[in-house]
């Protein structure tokens, strides 16, 4: 319970934190601080004992936000990243068909970029990070052959846990070109895993197939997440390092 309410907390005052931040960041442009936002396309695989399918249409589309602190020709730098969107998880598998949640997340990491520059100005960034991940439920569907036919709803839950840890690991590339650019775009691959409590959001729901059956399904919301997403950023500089303590020069000295 400790865990849960500091990471709740965490989670929203990093939230109001990055905004506050990219806010204020034209005010201290002459910082060397870096705005970037895009979009990202996911595809999350959730691994558990109800599910076996590899595919339940889960494509999933979100928007981004970065704040990084980055000197320049750095070899590595941290940024403070939030994404926001909706993805489709399983609830459980039965006959040809799966039993879904679409789900808004959202998400606030603190990543390191290790920068790798290669001999033709290309540059790789390594990157690494942990976090957390909320996720609120929207709706149910079911995915499969037969799911356009059928109708399903949410008729209780228990335990319901919105906060869970999370971690992510993923490259992004920069042409050479745009390298200490003020504006440039990059393209990102990264993986984030996230671990879904073990024995928590429980649903019960009940399907009505085409040939009106009721279907009851059981299952927990759990497991390991894993969420490959590719992403297309657009960067934006917003100004040039500068020395914050400088001692002014004596009135007596010419």
């Amino acid at each position: 319970m400790i865990y849960r309410y500091i990471a709740n907390r965490f989670f929203h005052i990093s939230k109001y934190l990055l905004f506050f931040m990219v806010f204020l960041a034209p005010a201290r442009s002459k910082a060397q601080i870096e705005v970037a936002s895009g979009v990202d396309m996911s595809f999350p695989e959730l691994l558990n004992s109800n599910n076996t399918n590899l595919y339940y249409k889960q494509l999933s589309f979100g928007v981004r936000l970065e704040l990084s602190y980055k000197p320049e020709n750095t070899q590595f730098f941290p940024t403070l990243y939030y994404s926001l969107g909706q993805t489709i998880l399983p609830l459980k598998q039965f006959e040809n068909n799966v039993s879904t949640l679409a789900c808004r997340y959202e998400n606030i990491i603190l990543n390191g970029n290790l920068v790798v520059t290669f001999e033709n100005n290309n540059s790789l960034y390594l990157i690494g990070g942990i976090g957390i991940t909320d996720l609120k439920r929207k709706y149910p569907g079911v995915s499969g052959p037969s799911g356009l036919a059928m109708n399903s709803s949410v008729d209780s839950t228990a335990n319901i846990t919105k906060i869970f840890p999370a971690m992510s690991l993923g490259f992004e590339y920069v042409y050479g070109a745009s390298v200490n650019r003020k504006v440039y775009m990059s393209l990102g691959l990264t993986v984030q895993y996230t671990i879904l409590f073990a024995d928590e959001n429980s649903y019960y729901v009940t399907v009505i197939d085409a040939q009106k059956r009721f279907v009851p399904i059981v299952a927990n919301l759990s497991g390991n997440l894993f969420v490959p997403n590719f992403n297309i950023t657009l960067h934006y500089l917003l100004g040039k390092e500068i020395i914050f303590w400088q001692k002014k020069k004596s009135s007596f000295y010419l």
